[in-house]
């Protein structure tokens, strides 16, 4: 091993082998006469092997645990370094399924331990590091409303419907919220990702395409951002969304999860100096989408919610081309 760590190994050697050993970071660059600038992201405190500086304590049999925000260092002995987190509701014994059978496999357990070995904290900070939001300055000329009058339905694509209020919707899959998003980042989707709703509720019309309630994640990470196997991750993104948009569903504004200040985030994309424009040449670009359709049948949020006969309609052309 390099001589440069060895008084790190030499430390951790001296504690008692069964217990955590916590150091501030500031100490542990006086022990070795400073550390890299790399040594500012969690990837350099990662357990790899072939990083010299982990050798020092994978040496000893411990595993490391960084907390950059808070500067200091776990060192965990190796046998006693969970997994999965205990907020997750770790049990000792494998959680039983149908029949009684044991599971094949955890998955919440298996992507905490490889996200760890990466170097990250925790699956939280490496979804927000991968996680895009658009700038506070696009959405903010939405009003906080939604951008197309529409609901999930998955096997009922593009049909109107009306609502118990008597409000018009159209029904779609994730297209509409999908390129609501994407043409408000002036971005193309990309390959293996997805666009995710920060508060779910796909029947309301008021977050279905609502751009504070969107964000997007590459698609091996969207799991983790629905349903109940990662609470905390949930939690940090309707804080997320809330802190850059000052808007969240009824029943009150989210609090700040632990830990949420020594997260970082992926960079957002530059604002839209006229989302109305940039919507407007998209829907006449693709006058047979779905989104068209929905605008020029019932209407969208820059036209008021009535229908908009400013969108081509190609029946028209059909139409006019048969006279």
């Amino acid at each position: 091993m390099p001589g440069k760590y060895e008084p790190w190994e030499d430390m951790l050697r001296t504690a008692p082998a069964d217990e955590e050993v916590r150091v501030e970071v500031s100490k542990l660059a006086e022990l070795v006469g400073g550390l890299p600038p790399s040594a500012r992201t969690p990837v350099w405190w990662a357990n790899a092997a072939g990083h010299p500086q982990a050798l020092a304590w994978l040496a000893v049999g411990r595993r490391a645990q960084v907390n950059l925000a808070n500067g200091h260092v776990v060192f965990s002995p190796a046998d006693k370094v969970r997994s999965r987190p205990a907020f997750l509701g770790q049990t000792s014994t494998p959680r039983r399924t149908a029949w009684g059978l044991p599971p094949i496999m955890d998955g919440v357990a298996t992507l905490d331990a490889l996200i760890r070995r990466a170097g990250y904290l925790s699956v939280t900070a490496a979804i927000a590091e991968h996680t895009v939001f658009l700038d506070p300055a696009t959405v903010a000329q939405t009003g906080g409303h939604p951008v197309f009058p529409v609901i999930r339905d998955m096997l009922d694509r593009g049909k109107l419907r009306s609502l118990p209020d008597g409000r018009r919707v159209m029904t779609d899959d994730n297209t509409t919220p999908t390129w609501a998003f994407l043409w408000a980042a002036r971005r193309g989707k990309g390959v293996d990702v997805q666009i995710n709703h920060v508060w779910t509720e796909s029947q309301s019309p008021e977050r279905y395409t609502a751009l504070w309630n969107l964000c997007v994640t590459p698609a091996w990470a969207a799991k983790t951002t629905d349903g109940s196997n990662h609470p905390e991750v949930r939690r940090a993104l309707h804080y997320r969304s809330f802190e850059l948009y000052g808007v969240s569903p009824p029943g009150g504004a989210p609090s700040k999860p632990d830990g949420y200040d020594g997260l970082r985030w992926a960079p957002m994309p530059e604002p839209v100096a006229s989302l109305e424009g940039e919507y407007r040449s998209r829907l006449r670009s693709a006058p047979k989408s779905r989104m068209a359709f929905a605008a020029r049948e019932i209407g969208w949020l820059f036209s008021g919610w009535v229908p908009d006969h400013s969108i081509p309609d190609p029946r028209q052309k059909v139409a006019d081309a048969g006279t």
